[in-house]
């Protein structure tokens, strides 16, 4: 029962940090960041990510990274969870990519329909 209470506890905690982050109103970017995705690029961009948000002076988006998506021929892959519940999943984002998705999100509420994840 021990090993129940605390898998139960852990869950409640997860749950209660991802609805405070829905709740923020802001823009959850979460990269894909694993020894796949760094090995394409997912470092920089990262960085480019940081940077549009530091140069355009963007306050309502949250950068997160995670771990193995598990598509790794698609890697890096970037996810974009819209305050109104939507998501979206990008494939192969290049550091130019991911300042276009984070602009066009941001600044316009807009997805970049061409580099969504086409299964």
């Amino acid at each position: 029962m021990i090993l129940n209470d605390f898998y139960q506890q852990l869950r409640e905690s997860a749950e209660e940090a991802i609805k405070s982050k829905r709740e923020s109103g802001k823009i959850r970017a979460v990269l894909g960041y694993s020894i796949c995705s760094v090995s394409v690029g997912a470092n920089e961009v990262l960085r480019a990510m940081q940077e549009v948000l530091v140069e355009a002076d963007i306050h309502n988006v949250i950068l997160e990274t995670t771990g193995c998506i598990g598509l790794c021929y698609k890697e890096p892959l970037l996810d974009i969870y819209m305050p109104n519940g939507m998501k979206y999943t990008y494939e192969l984002v290049t550091p130019s990519k991911a300042r276009a998705i984070i602009v066009s999100h941001s600044l316009y509420g807009e997805p970049m329909e061409e580099w969504l994840l086409k299964m």
